[in-house]
Order: structure tokens, then C-alpha cells, then sequence
């Protein structure tokens, strides 16, 4: 998909004026919206301008009526009237003051702050108390201060002055102006914005604005307060304007708190401002226009000057396009040729010497294709797998397609026999080939000695020489070793019956790089499988040694690792999962160790204490192997293997999904052995009266899947017994009898090996023999087999009394070795590794006492 178009032009124009327009679009929103704070930041500023302004000049009218009414107090006329306390003497001095000073309210206060003389537009009647005690008490205290304050029906700004009346009395001199439209109108002069009054309840006194702005509708809002008053009340003190929003123009409102700082009573009112945008919206439309129409001449200028540079670089290029095109097709003669200096013709001279080179590696280079695919192939096959089988078959096609053959063959040397076997086999004969086949194949000459061999079939007009591999049958053949540190391992052999197929020493080496990974991939498997081989061989030993604590409980953990195996192989676990739940059904009981034996012991019901300190062994054995790094999580399937699928379990009260899978698994292949099992303390269960307890605790303390599933294997082991119970060990031949014992031997032999190391196994070979000898059995170990002599006849009874004094020596001479407890393990491994006939024989024969 070619977003831009086919033309290098067009790819180079195309994002070009996309980043233009994007990089146009970006610095118009950022200007926008950098000047949109710009203008809303000196809005605000405003407001605050308008403010402080409006309260600059209620201050200062404060001021003027204070200092007027101190002037007032000071009048000689009035200080006499005051001192003769003659009433309508100082009514009439009142009069003659308020002429001067033009108040709304001129009144004289007695010592109770009644009024005792009254004048002014909002006179007051004697005996009236309009101000409240704490007004009265600071002008008692000579305390001169203004007041904001409800004078009869209006709002006013008032100044208080003390007077000193008859008999040392304190009388109260005040000075109102009431705060109406004109008094808003006069300290908002200046200011450019709407300005209201509130008292202290937030209810509003006056609004006003300056003939300057067409404010009617802002006055009105400010006058009948809603949302937009409120939210700039709540916002005093926090520095913030709100939006007022009107049908036809939109004001920014700030509230503050007007206070005075001579009033010690504390009064207070609030003022709004309110100041429209419709200039600043102007200036912001017209400077975002301004912004948008430079950045559309810019970006056409930008827009010309790109299409001149992609013309000047698309020309030459297209020249060399098609230049490449004929070199794509074959033709490494296309040349190219500029004028000029710059990095084009620099381009075209690297074109024209990568043309000639070109032709001289092209064959070059096809051969190191083939061989770095050969090697992906490799690469994926020798990391997909580790199971031995897959990774040789999957190799084997590889090197098949590779070579583009039809006939290929791993063999590999047994370590013991040093036989060598057919591993895979692609494009033979369906069956096996037999060993007289391999012994005269090509890849046993080749693991000999340790050499590739190459035969291709004669060319027209030479002599047919009759050679065939014995083992593909092919015509062409080409085999290379596998070599490893510990010598000649195997082969891998490649072939085709097609006479005109011919091999290379350049094949020879290509197979032997394959031969390397294969032969490092064996390793790795072997290393895994002898890994795993000894993991599982410390965990049946830890195993054993938790078992021998108790004697009634000797192979418990043998036994819940097969049922929990049957259980997992039901469910399809993966292999991961299968070893894992395994090994955890091996060590579930590791935690024991940690238990006192007078518990394990004790032949009676335990105590609650003793219960208590039993179920602290999940914890424990989870602590145990908690620090172990085994490549399977075996400690959380050993922490819950007791946890119930209700949730009452323990150690931790999981419930249903909580639980890991392979504990659920567990606890029930536990606990079916523990109910079939001999205790000291009870008899165990059936095996119908066990599977009707699994069935009625399902959903509560199991899983019913894990149920099921068990039960399932349950029912099919039983028909599989039932099927070979038909046979009797009459119908068992001396011959079959003798197979069992040898592949139980043989077994037990291998699991020695693989704990205790060949030098250690050689020892207990000899030992062995040496006894079989003494004791004139007919039988003798040998690079750990077991063969068997011919003796003539004998009866049953003679050869399976034979067999087991054998058996004896076997497991007597593990025992010394290795300790009584590998014994039964060696032995139950030997055995579960038996088809199911030869296993069911083995446990009727009895070998192992």
C-alpha cells in the first residue's frame, strides 16, 4: 500500500505539506491560545484594577466622613449646646452643620445611644437606638471608627465621634451617607466596570454603571443575584474571576470583602465588580484572524518552495529507478550519469561499481543463502523440541528439502552396546531396517571412523560399480558423523535414487554444520533428560526418607504420585504440569519431617493440639522447598495440597479457582489413598466405599472435575485389571515369567545407575555376580542387563524360588549401597514402567519381599 502514490515526487511533496499543515495548524492553536490567556489574564487584571480602584475610593470617602465629622465634633456651637444639654439649642446646630456638610444624617447619641437630636435626610425620631452596643461601647471608649450599617430603611456608611456630654457623660456624634446608586456611581468612577454593594448577608444594597458602558443588563444581574454572584462570592479570597454570561455580551465577576481598617466593630459588607469583554473578544477575534491569514501565506510559500526541492531531487531519481529495475530483471550492464557535484552523482557512481560487483557475486551469493537458511531451518527445529524423536525427524526433513532429496537417516550409537541403531528414516522402505542392513551401511563405516563419505553414481560411459546404501537404498548417497566431546555418537545420512543426483565437498561441509547443531541438540536432551532423571531420583529418595518415619504410611507417597499421574494423564495436563505434579506428589509430605514422631506415631485419634501441629506441615514442607530453584513450581502445589474446594481447608482457606490445579489434583489422589490405606488406628476403606466418599465430598472438599476424572481412571483400571486377572499365572510360561523378572532387574539396575553413577554401578555389578555365582544362580549382570542361563528344566516353583533368592541379592546389595528406602522405589519404578501384563504378573510373582 503506497499512501503517497508511486512517484517519489509525490512522496516527497505529500508529507511535506502535511507536516506544513500540521506544523500551521499547531502554531495557530498555541497563538490562539496563547493570546486567549494573554487576554484573559489582563480581563482579570482589570477586574482587579477595577477593584482596588472602587475600594481606594470607599476608602477615601471613609476617610473625608470621618475627618468631617471630627470636625463636626470639634464645633464650639455644638460643644456648648452638648454641655448645656439644651435640646432644641442643639437640633438647630445640627441643622446649621449639615448645611456645610450635606449628610443623609446628622444625629447626636446619648450615653444609651438614643437619639437625642436629628437631622438630614434620613432623620431619626428621639429615644430611637439605631446602632448596636458594640458601636456605642468603642465611642465610649473615645474610639472614633465608621461603620457600615442600616440607618431606618437604607444601608449607610456611617462615622461615629465621641462627645463629651454633662456630668462626664459620653455621647456619640454620627455622620451617615447612604450607600444608593450615586454613592456606587461615585467610588466606581474611573474604574470602567459595573460595581454592586452587598451587606453583610450578601443581600444586595446598590449597583451602578459608568455611563461609559452599557451595563443595564449586568446591573440588573448583579441586583437580582444568581449562580454567577454566588460562585464570586465563594471565590473571595482565592484571587479568581467568574464568567457572568448575558444574552448579548458576557462580564468577568470578582467579590471581595469590604472592611475598614480603623473599625474596631468589625462591620463588613461586600462589593462586585463586574467587567465586560466585549473589547477583549474583539481583540482576540481580530488577532486570531491576523494569525491564521499569516499562516496560510506561510504555508503556501512553504508549499512552492517544497514542490522546487522535490522536482530538483525526484528527476534523477527516477532515471536511476528505472536504471535499478533493469538490474532487478537481470541486466547488470544499466549504467546511470549526472552532472554535476552534488550527492546524486555521487549516488550514480556507487550505482554503476554496485552493478559490477554484482555480477561477480551473484553465484557467491545464492550458495550463502542456501546455507543461512539451512541454518534457520536448524535454528527452529534444534529450539522447538526436547524430545529426541521430533528434533531428529525434524531435522531429517530439513536437510531433506535442503538437498532436495527424497531418502534420509539418523543413526546413533548406544552408549552400553555401542550398537547402532536407525533413529529416523524418511523415504524407505515402511519398515525398520534390521541390524545386518545397518552393520553394512554406509553410517557405520562413517561412525567408525569418524569421517564424511560421499558415493555418487557413474557419470554416462563409466562403469556402474553396483553401489546402494543398504539402509535408504539410495543411489547418490552423502553421510557425515555426528561428534561430540565423548567421541563418534551417530550419523546423519541424506540420499536420492536418481542416478543423475551428484554430491559436492560444498555439500559435505553444509551437512556437517548440521551435523554440529544436531549433535549439540542431542546433548542439551541428554543433559535435560539426566537432569530431570535426578531431580526425580533426590525427590523418591526425600520421599522414601518422610515415608520410613512411619511404618503405616511406607510408600504412601509412591502410591498418591501414581493415582495423581492417572488423575493428570485424564485431564491432559501438559508434560510440564505432569512432572511438576509428580514431583509435588513425591515431596507432599516433606513438611512431616518437622513433626513430632509421637504424633506421627500415635496409634490413636490425634488431639486438637496435636491436629493443630499435624496441619503445619504443608507450611513447612513449602518452607522446605521454597529456596530450592526446581524448574517446575513445586512449593505453592505443597502449601495447598489440604485446602478444601469449599474454602475450609488449610493452611490458607483458599476456596474453588483460588487453589492451584495440581493441588486440587493432589488432595484428591491423597486423600483416596489415606481412606484405602491401613492405619493403626482404623482398617482402610474399599475402593467402592472410598469412590462413593470422593463423589459425596465433591464440590465441598474437592473439585468435581478432579473428582470425575479420577473416578474415570478408577472405572477404566478396574476393566483393564478384571481383563488381565483372566489370566492366571498357570497360563504364565517359564519364558514370560523369566522376561518379567529380567525387565524388573533391568529396571531397578538403570535407576541405581542413573543415582549412584557408572563407577559406583560397575562395583555393585561385580558384587552381584560374584554372589549369583556363590550361590549358584543362573544368572549374570553385564553392562547393567540381566541374562540367563540355560539350567534344562525345572519347575515353576524352582524358578520362581530362583527369581526371588536372586531378587534378594539385588535389593540386598542396593540396600548396603544406597539404604533400605531406595529399594522399594528402585523396585516401584522398575515395575510402573512394565506394560500392563508384565506388571500385573510382576505383582503376582512377589519377587520383592
Amino acid at each position: 500500500m503506497r499512501p503517497f502514490g508511486r512517484h517519489l515526487h509525490n512522496q516527497i511533496i505529500v508529507p511535506l505539506v502535511f507536516a506544513s499543515i500540521v506544523v500551521a495548524v499547531v502554531a495557530i492553536v498555541v497563538a490562539v491560545s496563547l493570546v486567549g490567556r494573554i487576554i484573559q489574564s489582563w480581563i482579570d487584571e482589570s477586574v482587579d484594577s477595577a477593584l482596588i480602584n472602587t475600594e481606594s475610593r470607599l476608602e477615601t470617602t471613609s476617610d473625608d466622613l470621618q475627618r468631617s465629622i471630627k470636625m463636626a465634633a470639634e464645633d464650639s456651637r455644638l460643644v456648648a449646646a452638648v454641655t448645656s444639654n439644651d435640646v432644641q439649642s442643639l437640633s438647630g446646630v445640627l441643622v446649621l452643620l449639615n448645611q456645610s456638610l450635606r449628610a443623609d444624617n446628622l444625629m447626636l447619641l446619648d450615653e444609651d445611644g438614643g437619639v437625642i437630636a436629628s437631622t438630614g435626610r434620613l432623620q431619626l425620631s428621639p429615644g430611637v437606638q439605631p446602632l448596636g452596643g458594640s458601636d456605642r461601647d468603642w465611642v465610649v471608649l473615645s474610639m472614633s471608627h465608621p461603620v457600615l450599617v442600616h440607618l431606618s430603611q437604607a444601608y449607610t456608611l456611617t462615622a461615629l465621634e465621641p462627645v463629651k456630654g454633662p456630668e462626664g457623660l459620653t455621647y456619640t456624634l454620627a455622620l451617615s451617607s447612604i450607600v444608593d446608586d450615586a454613592f456606587v456611581e461615585h467610588i466606581s468612577e474611573g474604574s470602567g466596570a459595573i460595581v454592586g454593594v452587598y451587606d453583610s448577608k450578601g443581600t444586595p444594597v446598590a449597583a451602578r454603571s459608568p455611563r461609559s458602558v452599557d451595563g443595564d443588563a449586568a446591573v440588573k444581574a448583579l441586583r437580582n443575584p444568581g449562580e454567577s454572584v454566588t460562585a464570586a462570592f465563594a471565590g473571595i479570597g482565592e484571587g479568581k474571576t467568574v464568567p457572568l454570561e448575558l444574552s448579548n455580551e458576557t462580564f468577568r465577576l470578582r467579590a471581595q470583602t469590604i472592611a475598614f481598617k480603623n473599625d474596631p466593630t468589625g462591620s463588613k459588607a461586600y462589593l462586585v465588580v463586574a467587567m465586560p469583554t466585549t473589547v477583549a473578544e474583539q481583540t482576540r477575534r481580530t488577532t486570531t484572524n491576523l494569525i491564521c491569514m499569516w499562516s496560510a501565506l506561510a504555508v503556501l510559500i512553504l508549499l512552492g518552495l517544497n514542490w522546487w526541492v522535490a522536482r530538483r531531487v525526484s528527476g534523477p531519481l527516477v532515471q536511476l529507478s528505472d536504471s535499478v529495475g533493469r538490474v532487478a530483471e537481470g541486466d547488470f550492464s544499466a549504467k546511470v550519469s549526472f552532472h554535476g557535484t552534488n550527492e546524486i552523482t555521487h549516488l550514480a557512481d556507487n550505482f554503476n561499481t554496485m552493478t559490477d560487483s554484482l555480477r561477480e557475486r551473484s553465484e557467491s551469493l545464492t550458495k550463502k543463502v542456501l546455507e543461512l537458511a539451512t541454518l534457520y531451518e536448524m535454528s527452529r527445529a534444534l529450539g522447538s523440541t526436547l524430545d529426541l524423536e521430533t528434533l531428529l525427524d525434524s531435522v531429517l526433513d530439513s536437510a531433506m528439502r535442503i538437498f532436495n532429496v527424497e531418502l534420509g537417516y539418523v543413526t546413533l550409537r548406544d552408549r552400553d552396546t555401542g550398537h547402532l541403531t536407525v533413529r529416523s528414516l524418511r523415504g524407505a522402505a515402511a519398515a525398520r531396517p534390521d541390524e545386518a542392513a545397518v552393520r553394512t551401511s554406509m553410517s557405520e563405516w562413517v561412525v567408525r571412523e569418524g569421517r564424511p563419505l560421499i558415493f555418487n553414481p557413474p557419470r554416462a560411459g563409466e562403469e556402474s560399480t553396483g553401489r546402494v546404501d543398504s539402509v535408504s537404498g539410495a543411489l547418490a548417497a552423502l553421510c557425515v558423523p555426528l561428534i561430540s566431546n565423548d567421541g563418534t555418537i551417530g550419523a546423519i545420512t541424506v540420499g536420492s535414487r536418481d542416478p543423475q543426483h551428484r554430491f559436492t565437498s560444498d555439500d559435505v561441509r553444509l551437512l556437517a554444520t548440521i551435523a554440529n547443531h544436531v549433535t549439540i541438540a542431542i546433548g542439551n536432551i541428554e543433559l535435560f533428560s539426566s537432569l530431570q532423571d535426578a531431580y526425580l531420583a533426590t525427590v523418591r529418595a526425600l520421599a522414601a526418607a518422610v515415608d520410613a518415619k512411619d511404618p503405616y504410611t511406607r510408600g504412601h507417597s509412591d502410591r498418591v504420585a501414581q493415582f495423581a499421574i492417572s488423575i493428570g494423564d485424564s485431564m491432559d495436563l501438559a508434560p510440564e504440569q505432569r512432572t511438576a505434579l509428580e514431583m509435588a506428589a513425591y515431596l507432599h509430605d516433606i513438611g512431616k519431617i518437622g513433626i513430632s514422631e509421637d504424633i506421627l506415631l500415635k496409634p490413636g485419634t490425634l488431639s486438637d493440639e496435636e491436629m493443630g501441629q499435624m496441619r503445619h506441615h504443608p507450611l513447612i514442607g513449602a518452607n522446605i522447598l521454597k529456596p530450592i530453584a526446581f524448574p517446575w513450581p513445586i512449593a505453592p502445589v505443597v502449601r495447598h495440597h489440604h485446602e478444601h474446594y469449599d474454602g475450609r481447608g488449610y493452611p490458607a482457606g483458599l476456596k474453588g479457582e483460588e487453589i492451584p490445579m495440581l493441588a486440587r489434583v493432589l488432595t484428591v489422589a491423597d486423600a483416596y489413598e489415606a481412606m484405602i490405606s491401613n492405619r493403626p488406628y482404623r482398617r482402610g476403606r474399599s475402593e467402592e466405599d472410598a469412590i462413593l466418599e470422593l463423589r459425596r465430598c465433591a464440590g465441598t472438599h474437592f473439585d468435581p472435575r478432579v473428582v470425575d476424572a479420577f473416578i474415570r481412571v478408577l472405572a477404566d483400571g478396574a476393566e483393564a485389571a478384571g481383563a488381565i486377572g483372566a489370566v492366571h499365572f498357570d497360563a504364565l510360561g517359564p519364558e514370560e515369567a523369566n522376561a518379567v523378572f529380567v525387565a524388573v532387574c533391568d529396571g531397578m539396575f538403570a535407576s541405581f545407575r542413573r543415582l549412584g553413577g557408572p563407577r559406583l554401578a560397575a562395583n555393585l555389578e561385580q558384587d552381584i555376580n560374584t554372589t549369583f555365582a556363590a550361590r549358584d544362580l543362573p544368572y549374570r549382570l553385564s553392562a547393567g542387563h540381566l541374562a540367563c542361563e540355560d539350567v534344562g528344566v525345572i519347575t515353576e516353583d524352582e524358578q520362581l524360588d530362583q527369581m526371588r533368592i536372586a531378587m534378594g541379592a539385588v535389593a540386598s546389595f542396593i540396600e548396603r549401597t544406597s539404604g533400605a528406602s531406595l529399594v522399594g522405589h528402585f523396585y516401584a519404578e522398575a515395575v510402573e514402567a512394565l506394560p500392563e501384563r508384565m506388571r500385573h504378573h510382576a505383582d503376582r510373582l512377589g519377587l520383592l519381599s
